[in-house]
């Protein structure tokens, strides 16, 4: 390897993309973030500017080189097809020509972050949206949910957003119970009143403005709203269904492997947190139920590391990919 070897990470979710480099310690020797790079979401030019943006910016920072890189681990929402990562690659190979890459899903990246790299056993991600990822000893993958927005993503912070707003109409329609989530939410957004929320909601584009509402939901069920438990009880279900479904398929239900749960609407360790531990205790009662240690785009710098030494990449190899 180099003198002065490092990866560089890069996990590039729905909202934000961030970007590491470490040393071949694992050490973080620098970090900043960009905007989303969900290629079926943004505008290609705009996720090549923007990974080239933290791409400097992270080199800058870390008083590196690009002809220090060895590595590096690109964990991308949106990226889930072969063309995906042929056209991501080719970006990178612009960027970082000398470098091993790995690329893949943001939810590859957000595993690796519990398991130090290991690609073994499951991850559950609740950010804006959702994705369930199994992966077992021999490699298989599974998967479930991931599917945007639109065509369903239960249990993310969007579909939360959603339920949230919906109750509140609900309420103001009388059509459904009275519930804190109105008076917390206007007072999140500064509206004075709920028709406010008409062009609050459909006078910005993407997704994010809705999914930030979710910690609401945690918020309003500490303070005993049943309206608020039930939203959290409906999302923790439905990723227990989808993180079942992959187990099911993977035939891991019996197995000793770690369950990663990934995504600030899980991270934070509130009550969805807690609702889905519990089903997935049910579910695999043999697994290990855990956060992540690391961020995910140290995660992918790890793989990344990790998946080129098993490639015999380095020093006087030529570059190889994944």
């Amino acid at each position: 390897m180099n003198a002065r070897w490092i990866a560089l990470g890069i996990d590039g979710g729905g909202t934000k993309t961030r970007c590491v480099a470490v040393n071949q310690q694992g050490e973080v020797l620098a970090l900043t973030t960009v905007g989303s790079t969900n290629i079926q979401a943004v505008e290609h030019g705009t996720v090549r500017e923007r990974l080239a943006e933290g791409v400097v910016t992270v080199l800058s920072h870390a008083s590196a080189d690009p002809k220090d890189v060895a590595a590096i681990g690109l964990g991308m929402s949106g990226v889930g097809r072969p063309g995906d990562v042929a056209l991501v690659r080719r970006w990178v190979a612009e960027m970082l020509p000398n470098a091993y890459a790995y690329i893949d899903n943001d939810a590859v990246a957000a595993l690796a972050s519990g398991t130090g790299g290991e690609l073994y056993g499951v991850v559950v991600v609740s950010g804006t949206g959702m994705i369930v990822l199994g992966v077992d000893a021999a490699g298989q993958r599974q998967r479930a949910g991931g599917w945007g927005a639109l065509l369903g993503d239960p249990g993310g912070g969007y579909s939360i957003g959603v339920a949230i707003l919906q109750a509140i109409t609900a309420a103001a329609d009388h059509c459904g119970p009275p519930t804190v989530l109105t008076g917390q939410v206007l007072e999140r957004l500064r509206l004075p009143e709920i028709a406010g929320l008409v062009h609050w909601a459909y006078g910005q584009p993407g997704w994010a403005h809705v999914a930030g509402l979710a910690p609401l939901a945690e918020v309003c069920a500490a303070q005993g709203d049943e309206v608020a438990f039930r939203i959290l009880a409906w999302a923790a279900d439905n990723l227990a269904w989808r993180a079942e479904s992959v187990i099911r398929r993977l035939g891991m239900a019996q197995e000793h492997f770690s369950i990663v749960l990934a995504g600030g609407n899980l991270t934070r360790k509130g009550l969805l947190y807690s609702l889905l531990t519990h089903r997935l205790e049910g579910i695999a009662p043999y697994a290990a139920v855990t956060l992540p240690y690391l961020d995910a785009a140290a995660g992918a710098a790890l793989l990344a590391w990790q998946q080129a030494r098993k490639e015999g990449y380095g020093e006087g190899h030529p570059t190889k990919e994944m």
